[in-house]
């Protein structure tokens, strides 16, 4: 049940003793498909909760709004798991769409460190957005491929076969997407596949 540290903890790793832990992890941040699926696991007792944070956000008009919607999602799991800072160290993944999230659990006064997730929020949040992706019209294969370059090029090339109706589910408004990805979605899949 417990997270392997990642590295030095630089949050408030108090040493007041808190009995219970919570863990808070991501999936989808790497994905061309899908905006992301963000999770809470109260380790003491097993109990698992996730919000999708919708594609929209990471679409033209938005920069880093999502972060916004992630700590507004996490504040409501927490409220609804009755995590509360003053029961509950947290271990948080060090991702950047946790970025405002660390800052939210300074204010609110929690023990937090950042780790790299592994099983069995790692796993949860995964099938999570596995889940999303498959109820989009993403093939069942997408819960065989490892999430990384592999799952991203499956995601990419499902897009490609029919771009005018499945381009709205994209994460489009990134640089790389902008200055690469879009113009290949309508080359020959050869070419592509070559490089």
């Amino acid at each position: 049940m417990e997270a392997e540290s990642k590295d030095n903890c630089n949050g408030n790793e108090g040493g007041n003793g808190r009995p219970r832990l919570a863990q808070v992890d991501d999936s989808g941040i790497g994905s061309p498909v899908g905006g992301v699926a963000v999770g809470v696991l109260d380790a003491t007792t097993g109990a698992f909760k996730y919000r999708l944070v919708g594609v929209e956000y990471f679409q033209d008009g938005y920069r880093n709004e999502y972060q916004e919607k992630v700590v507004q999602s996490i504040r409501e799991m927490f409220a609804e798991m009755n995590i509360t800072n003053d029961v509950y160290r947290i271990e948080i993944c060090s991702g950047h769409v946790f970025d405002l999230t660390r800052k939210w659990l300074d204010e609110e006064g929690y023990e937090w460190r950042p780790v790299k997730i592994v099983d069995p929020l790692q796993s949860l949040i995964e099938n999570a957005f596995s889940d999303y992706l498959v109820s989009i019209g993403v093939p069942e294969r997408i819960r065989t491929i490892e999430v990384g370059r592999e799952q991203f090029m499956y995601l990419f090339n499902w897009v490609r076969q029919d771009p005018e109706a499945r381009v709205k589910y994209c994460k489009t408004n990134g640089s790389k997407w902008k200055a690469k990805w879009s113009h290949k979605l309508y080359e020959r899949r050869g070419s592509v596949e070559k490089r």
